[in-house]
Formats: structure tokens, sequence, C-alpha cells
């Protein structure tokens, strides 16, 4: 492969910045917002930038404001996320309150419950694709019974069945601002345009996976959907029509007492980016497509397969969490199922809400899928990628997950 002569210079340059510091020599150096943003505009790699932030000190701003100028200024998503992670393992903890002066012995309170958080069901232990790779980040557990901090952007939980057990595992994400569409200027459709920017005032919380066989089972009964003979479990749920996805939204929420629905097309992109501007919320290098999404690869003999990478599975779908999640903590939001949201079908956004709503004219027979599926190739997966089906389909490609309103 022919290299441009004068990038030689500036690799040496760049591995001089990034080198580590000679033993015993003080590590004085903080990294912050500005000079990621200054790496990114040199050109430095998103691998190099990654490995400077686990190795330095760091004063990092990851508000909801910077996650987005940090989108904005082209920082890619891996190193947003390592940025994320850094500030939660530096974070100071807090010193323990001072121990009060002993007091005159009183008559004992009457004991108070403390409620337990309910945990989420944790995957079921299969061998992973061997495309799979670590997750972006380490999520910690919150519940709507816990009496500290919930609903913080990154917290996940689960909501109880009033028939017993749990609904599915979800992940709040962030209020924030983003623009939807052909935001990459090439590769796109016509149904992509106008781009446009789109604006959420509160916070949702967003299943972290797409509904499973094991959550849908709880709600279908005697009437579950046929699974190919690829087993049941935590694989996404399949041959699905939109009407049996809304009415599982309907009766979680009778199940759990909260507000749960399909998300709008925009909610969906918005949380399929996470703060990205690029074809994938990891950037636009699909040869590295096969440790995020369950696709056409190249062990498959499709026509159309992408032909730089494999991610282990084949003809069928893979077990949800099976690959890297994005920055938002959701998985699969790439390939495995097509997802349906609750638009109604239009090829345009002229006039599409800026509120994040969902769409509710044009031709409701059709319903809008995202996200692409496993015998898709790599165009097919893009955040930006939308298509249409008749509302009654049910097809082993298709899936779907569900958002939940966490504001009254």
């Amino acid at each position: 492969m022919k290299q441009s002569a004068g990038l030689v210079p500036f690799v040496l340059m760049a591995a001089l910045c990034l080198a580590p510091s000679a033993p015993g020599q003080e590590q004085d150096e903080v990294l912050t917002n500005a000079d990621v943003i200054a790496l990114t505009e040199a050109g430095v790699p998103a691998e190099a930038i990654v490995i400077k932030i686990e190795s330095t000190q760091s004063d990092f701003d990851t508000t909801v404001e910077q996650l987005i100028a940090l989108s904005t200024a082209g920082v890619d998503a891996s190193v947003v996320a390592a940025m994320t992670r850094k500030v939660a393992t530096e974070a100071p903890r807090p010193e323990p309150p001072p121990e009060p002066p002993p007091a005159e012995p009183a008559a004992p309170p009457q004991a108070v419950p403390v409620p337990q958080p309910t945990a989420a069901p944790p995957p079921q232990e299969e061998p992973q694709p061997s495309g799979a790779a670590e997750p972006a980040a380490t999520r910690v557990s919150v519940t709507p019974s816990a009496t500290v901090a919930p609903f913080q952007p990154g917290s996940t939980f689960v909501d109880a069945l009033a028939s017993g057990g749990s609904g599915p595992e979800m992940v709040v994400i962030p209020a924030g601002r983003f623009r939807m569409g052909c935001v990459t200027r090439s590769g796109c459709f016509p149904d992509e345009r106008p781009v446009h920017r789109v604006f959420f005032d509160e916070p949702i919380a967003v299943s972290s996976y797409a509904i499973t066989f094991e959550d849908y089972d709880r709600f279908a009964g005697a009437n579950r959907p046929g699974d190919e003979g690829w087993g049941r479990g935590r694989r996404p749920v399949i041959n699905v029509s939109w009407e049996q996805a809304v009415r599982y939204a309907q009766w979680l929420s009778r199940e759990t007492g909260e507000s749960y629905r399909l998300l709008s097309e925009a909610e969906w992109e918005y949380a399929a980016r996470a703060g990205s501007e690029r074809k994938y919320h990891f950037g636009n290098d699909s040869t590295q497509l096969c440790q995020y999404a369950n696709h056409a690869d190249a062990d498959t003999d499709y026509e159309w397969r992408n032909r730089y990478c494999s991610d282990g599975v084949g003809k069928k779908t893979a077990v949800v969490g099976s690959y890297a999640p994005n920055a938002f903590g959701l998985y699969d939001m790439h390939g495995n199922a097509w997802e349906w949201v609750q638009d109604c079908w239009n090829d345009h956004y002229r006039r599409a809400p800026r509120d994040g709503a969902a769409r509710l004219e044009g031709d409701c027979s059709m319903r809008v899928l995202r996200g692409g599926a496993f015998g898709y190739e790599p165009g097919s997966l893009r955040a930006a990628f939308r298509t249409a089906i008749p509302r009654g389909t049910r097809s082993n490609d298709i899936g779907f997950r569900v958002a939940r309103t966490l504001t009254p």
C-alpha cells in the first residue's frame, strides 16, 4: 500500500505526543475537552486518543451540552465513551459524615423496611460471537424504588410486573438535541432528507436490548411467535407485527403502572447515534462493524455481504448483547433484527416534528423500520437508514424495543 510522504513526519510527531512518560517522570499533564477536540482535528486516530485518555490525568466535562459539542466537533464515539469512563472512575468519593456525639438512650423507633432494588436479569450464558467486543462503558444499576439519584443518564433499572417477574432492562437516555437524517452528506437516500434538528427536553428510558422472547413470552402466553428453530430465551423476539409490538407495550404499561410505548423514529435515531454524526455510532468504517452488529458478513454467501470482517453468527439472530454497546449503553442498534417504531411512513422529513414526537400523518398502513438485520448489507445498518413495511407484516428478521416516559 502506498503511503503519503507527508504522513511519516505526522505519525512520528503524534507518537512523541502520545508517548507515556519515562519511569520516574512526574505525570503532570491533564487532558481536557479542548485537548481531545484538538487531537481529533489534527487527525490523531481515535485509538491513540483513547490510549492517551486512559494513561493521563483528566479534567473532562461530560455534561449533555458538552457531549453534544464533542459530537459536533467530530470526536469519535469511542473517544467520548473513554472520556465518560474516565470521569466515572476519577470522581472523588464523598467523605462520610462525622459521627454524631452519643445521645441519651431513647425508645427504639419502629423499624421501617427498606425497599430492595429489583436486579435486572443477567443475560443467559452463551458463547459470544467471534466479533464480540468489550462493552464501551460500565453501567450502574439503579431502580425506580431506590431513594438515591433515580433516572440519572446512563443508569439502568427494571420495573416489577404485577403478574410476577420483571420487565425489560431499561437505560436512561439524556435530554439533548441532534441533527436527524443524512448528516454524512453522502451514501444517503432522498427519504433521509432534509436534515433537521430535533430537541428532547426530558430524558427517557429505552430498553437496553431489543425485546427478547423471554420478555415477550410473558405477555404472549400460548400465542407465542415462532423462533425459526434458532432458540428463544435471550434472542430478540421475531415474527411479530407492528400491532403486536404495540399491544406488548400496552400490556407492559398495565403490568407496571408506568408509561411504555414504541420509540418514535426521532427517538430511535437519537438513541442509536448516541452523539455521533457518522454512519454508525462508532464511526464510518464498516470493517469494524462486526464488533457491533450481526449482519451479512464475510462468512455468508450473500452477494451484498460485508467482505471485510466476520461477526461469528451467520444467517440468524444472535443473543442480545453479544456485541459492544454504543455510548448510551444500548446494544444491537445496528443489525440483528429490524425494529418497529411508532411513526407512519413519509418519504421525506419535511414538516417532521422537532420535539421528538412520533409522526402520525402520512401512510399509516405502513410503519417505519430501523436498524437493519442479520441478512443485510452495511449500508442498511446506517443510523440514518429507514424503510417501511405494512404494519401487519411478520418476519423472521423484524423485532422491536420499547421506551418508557420518566416524567409524569
